[in-house]
Formats: structure tokens, C-alpha cells, sequence
């Protein structure tokens, strides 16, 4: 059985290999091939370790940053499957048991350095959640209040970012936030 999370604000990270985390911050890489089930879908920082899976660096362009030690995205871990043989998407791997599916994605403006990983899924304190909501591009306020702790003034971020669509907002959250499930 899946643990219940229920803290208010929950948000989770993951270490990557590289160029693995910067597949999903930048080009599109929608799975994260795993052999075990997720512990947590919601919203999760993508931290780019230290170890290069070197096979894998082969296959991308030369000219590609890859931060270590970094966080470069926030992302959503929106289901898990393992019935697919492979064929999901371009980046999952057939021998994989899992296909956690990546969605809403959303590149920072600057990898937030200095970050240590960890194995498994795990919690990001306040100060990296602080420092990668700063590091968040304009038009994602409200997701940077909703890792700043601050619902309250996710639907105000939300309706004043010229990026947000115009939609019924729910008290604290706005429904275009990334914040919400999808």
C-alpha cells in the first residue's frame, strides 16, 4: 500500500544521473525508467547528481550544459506504469519495470547549485525549496509560492502573470497552477 502523504504542500525531489536530469529539464524526456513504483506523485525537484551515464551523453548534443549537483527542474510525476514494453515514449527503456510519466515541467532559469542528493525519492528542505522558487522563470508564480509555503498568495501570482490563462481560481490555488493535480 502507497503511504499517505498529507502534508499541506507536498513536494519531493529525485537525483538523476546526468545527462539524464537535463533530458527532462530541456528536451523533452517525459519518462524516468525505474525498478521500483513511486512513492509519491506530485510535484518533485529534478536534481542532477554527480555520476554521467556516459552511453547517454553520447546521444546528445555536444554543446548541452550538464550542471552537477544542481537542481534544473520542477517537474510532475503524473502516473506510473508497467505495461508498455517500451513503447510509451522514446525514453523509456524496455527493461525497465516502470515508467514513472514526467509532465509539467518546467526549467530553471538557473540550475540552484550546491545541492546535495540523495537515493530514492526524497524531501527537499525549506531553504533549497526557497532558493529553487527563486530560480523559477516569471511565469511561474504561483508554483514558486506553492514551494514557498504560501498558498495564499498563489491565486494573486497566478492571476497577475501575463502567461496565466484567465480561469476559475479556487481559494489559494489557481486551476492553471502546477500546483494542482492534474
Amino acid at each position: 500500500m502507497k503511504p499517505v502523504i498529507s502534508e499541506a504542500y507536498p513536494v519531493r525531489a529525485l537525483t538523476l544521473w546526468q545527462p539524464h536530469a537535463s533530458a527532462v529539464a530541456a528536451l523533452g524526456k517525459d519518462i524516468e525508467n525505474r525498478c521500483w513504483p513511486p512513492t509519491h506523485q506530485g510535484l518533485i525537484l529534478v536534481h542532477a547528481g554527480l555520476d554521467t551515464d556516459r552511453a547517454a551523453v553520447r546521444q546528445l548534443p555536444q554543446d548541452m550544459e550538464l550542471p552537477r549537483g544542481a537542481v534544473v527542474a520542477v517537474a510532475r510525476i503524473s502516473k506510473a506504469h508497467t505495461d508498455c514494453d517500451g513503447r510509451c515514449s522514446t525514453w523509456a527503456d524496455r527493461d525497465s519495470t516502470w515508467h514513472w510519466e514526467l509532465s509539467d515541467v518546467i526549467q530553471l532559469a538557473t540550475p540552484v547549485t550546491q545541492v546535495k542528493g540523495r537515493q530514492r525519492i526524497w524531501v527537499p528542505d525549506d531553504p533549497l525549496r526557497h532558493r529553487v522558487a527563486a530560480a523559477l522563470p516569471p511565469n511561474a508564480a504561483c508554483l514558486a509560492a506553492h514551494l514557498r509555503k504560501e498558498p495564499a498568495t498563489c491565486t494573486a501570482a497566478a492571476a497577475s502573470s501575463p502567461a496565466a490563462p484567465a480561469t476559475t481560481a479556487r481559494p489559494g490555488r489557481s486551476s492553471a497552477c502546477l500546483c494542482t493535480p492534474t
